[in-house]
């Protein structure tokens, strides 16, 4: 038996349907966000660097005991956290620079 989606599930979805691109004048709070974040990482032995930002996707480049770590889809999904939180934009993904 199915059951209808919670009212905040179905504004989260709605939500996630809808890319919104961080715009411009946001990426000094993007790097500053990067920036708090990196010596939780670095404690454990790793690194991040912003390499780009582009519509609703920022790239991060992953160094050190984050290069190969089973944790480090986890890292970003934290960063993605952090900032969809500050920049009040739900259809932000972080993603490992290539």
């Amino acid at each position: 038996m199915s059951h209808p989606p919670l009212d905040s599930e179905a504004g989260e979805s709605a939500a996630l349907d809808r890319i919104e691109p961080i715009p411009a004048e946001s990426l000094p709070l993007v790097r500053d966000t990067i920036e708090r974040l990196r010596p939780g990482v670095q404690r454990d032995g790793g690194d991040l660097e912003l390499v780009a930002v582009q519509d609703n996707i920022v790239r991060l480049r992953l160094k050190g005991a984050c290069v190969g770590c089973a944790m480090s889809a986890q890292t970003l999904g934290g960063v993605r956290r952090e900032l969809v939180k500050v920049l009040g934009n739900p259809s932000v993904r972080v993603l490992p620079a290539p």
